[in-house]
C-alpha cells in the first residue's frame, strides 16, 4: 500500500489540490459577499497605509546643494533613498536656540549668506511657515521672529550657527545650535550615497533659481500607472454620515456624486480628472497661517497616494496650496494633473480639491538617460523668439509624465526645463516652438 501511494503521490497530490480549489470556487460562488467583504478590507487597508504619511515625509526640503571650499556649488541626490530625509534626521536632533535677524532687503547679503563656501543648503520649493519647520525638524523656534522660511544653511566647518532664509524679502536669520555632533555623518551622507550635478543658486527677477551651469545628463525613470476606482474616493470623501444616501448622476463622461447639499465630488472618466467640493460657510474659513497644516490633514483624507507627495507651493492670492508627485528632488509635471492635488479654499467657506484618478505606483528599473540644456543656453533660446527675461517668474527642471488612459501600463519620466512665464508653468521647448 504504501509502496502504491509512493508510486502515485504526484496524481494524488494534484487530486487534492483540484478539490481544494473547487471546494474554494463553490464557496465563493454560493457566497461572494465573503470574498467582497475581503477584498474591500484589503483595498481599505491599503488606503491607511498609503496615507500614513507625517508633516515631517509631505513637507521635507526636496534639494540639497553642497558649496564646496572652492566655491563651486553641486546638487546632490541619491537614487536609493532621501538625502533630505537623512539629513532631516540628524538635524533634528540638534538643539537650535537663540535666533536674531543678521540681514534683510539686501539681494548680495542674501546671495552671501547663501552661497558662502564649505555649506550646506536644504531648499524648500516654497515658503513654509515656522509651525511647519519645527514640526519637521522637532524644534521650537519663536514664530514671532521668524514666520516664513525657504531654505536652511549649515555650514559645514562649524555648525555653532545655523542660517533660515525668506526669499520675498531677502531675510537672513542666524539661530545658534548645541549638541551638533552628528555633523561628520552629514558630511559621510553627502559624499558617499549622492550623485553630483554642477549648479549655482542665483537670483532670476528677485527669485531664487538653481541654475544648470552646463548641459547635464539626468536618469529617465519608469513607473507602473494604475488607476484608482471613483469609490475609494466617494468612501473617503462623502460617506461622513451614514444615513445619508450618496447621488450619483451621470451625464457622457462625467459622474457626479453629491451627499446632500453640502458634498459634491465630480469625476471626469475621459481623462481622469476629479474635483471634490465642500459648501461650507464663512465661519469655516481657513486663516492664511493655517492653510499649510490644514491642507496636510485634508490631502491625507482624500486617499490619494502620498508615498512620493510632496509640497510644492502655496498661492496667498488664491488660497492655494499645491502638493506634486516626485521624483528624487525633482517635481513630476503632467497636462492633466495627474500626479497633482491642488486644495482651494474660498473667502466663503467653501473648499475645492483637485486631483486624479491616475497615479505612480511602482518603479521600474531604467537605465536610460536624457540630457537638459544649460539655464543660460535656455533663457538665450527664449529670448531669441521674444520672450523676455524680465518676464520669466521662475524656472526649473521637472519630469515629464506624458498621459495615457490605460491603468497598468509602464510610464516613463523625462527630464525637461519649465519656465513660469505668464503666471503658468510651460515646457521651454513649447514656447519657443509656439
Amino acid at each position: 500500500m504504501i509502496r502504491k501511494i509512493r508510486n502515485n503521490w504526484l496524481p494524488i497530490v494534484l487530486t487534492i489540490a483540484v478539490l481544494v480549489s473547487l471546494g474554494l470556487s463553490g464557496l465563493i460562488w454560493t457566497n461572494p459577499s465573503r470574498y467582497d467583504r475581503g477584498h474591500e478590507a484589503s483595498t481599505s487597508s491599503g488606503q491607511s497605509q498609503l496615507s500614513n504619511k507625517t508633516i515631517a515625509d509631505v513637507f521635507l526640503p526636496n534639494q540639497a546643494v553642497w558649496t564646496n571650499k572652492k566655491g563651486d556649488q553641486k546638487l546632490l541626490y541619491t537614487k536609493k533613498s532621501s538625502l533630505t530625509k537623512a539629513i532631516k534626521t540628524k538635524v533634528s536632533g540638534w538643539d537650535f536656540g537663540h535666533i536674531s535677524k543678521v540681514a534683510s532687503k539686501d539681494n548680495q547679503s542674501y546671495l552671501g549668506y547663501l552661497n558662502q563656501r564649505d555649506a550646506l543648503v536644504l531648499n524648500y520649493p516654497d515658503s513654509v511657515t515656522t509651525a511647519i519647520f519645527n514640526e519637521t525638524f522637532k524644534q521650537s523656534l519663536n514664530q514671532k521672529k521668524i514666520s516664513k522660511i525657504d531654505r536652511i544653511v549649515i555650514p559645514l566647518e562649524n555648525a555653532r550657527h545655523i542660517y533660515l532664509l525668506h526669499d520675498s524679502d531677502a531675510s537672513v536669520y542666524s539661530v545658534t545650535v548645541k549638541n551638533h555632533s552628528s555633523l561628520e555623518n552629514i558630511r559621510k551622507l553627502m559624499q558617499e550615497d549622492a550623485d553630483q550635478v554642477q549648479v549655482s543658486e542665483q537670483f532670476l527677477n528677485n527669485r531664487i533659481i538653481l541654475a544648470f551651469d552646463n548641459q547635464t545628463t539626468l536618469p529617465i525613470y519608469s513607473y507602473l500607472m494604475t488607476k484608482q476606482s471613483d469609490s475609494s474616493f466617494t468612501n473617503s470623501l462623502l460617506n461622513s454620515d451614514s444615513s445619508y444616501n450618496i447621488a450619483v448622476h451621470k451625464k457622457d463622461h462625467i459622474t457626479t456624486y453629491t451627499d446632500g447639499t453640502d458634498k459634491r465630488m465630480t469625476i471626469n472618466s475621459k481623462n481622469g480628472k476629479a474635483a471634490y467640493e465642500d459648501f461650507l460657510d464663512e465661519n469655516d474659513r481657513v486663516a492664511d497661517s493655517q492653510l499649510l497644516t490644514k491642507s496636510f490633514q485634508q490631502l491625507s483624507e482624500i486617499g490619494v497616494n502620498l508615498e512620493s507627495m510632496h509640497y510644492d507651493n502655496i498661492n496667498l492670492a488664491k488660497n492655494r496650496v499645491t502638493y506634486r508627485t516626485y521624483v528624487e528632488c525633482f517635481p513630476i509635471f503632467n497636462q492633466d494633473g495627474y500626479g497633482t492635488v491642488s486644495l482651494t479654499y474660498a473667502k466663503n467657506g467653501k473648499q475645492t480639491y483637485n486631483f486624479s484618478l491616475y497615479g505612480l505606483e511602482v518603479p521600474v528599473p531604467n537605465s536610460a538617460t536624457q540630457s537638459v540644456p544649460a539655464t543660460k543656453d535656455v533663457i538665450a533660446s527664449l529670448n531669441r523668439v521674444g520672450i523676455k527675461t524680465k518676464d520669466i517668474s521662475d524656472m526649473r527642471i521637472e519630469y515629464e509624465w506624458n498621459s495615457t488612459r490605460k491603468s497598468n501600463t509602464v510610464v516613463n519620466l523625462k527630464p525637461a526645463y519649465y519656465v513660469k512665464y505668464n503666471g503658468k508653468w510651460q515646457n521651454y521647448q513649447d514656447l519657443i516652438n509656439r
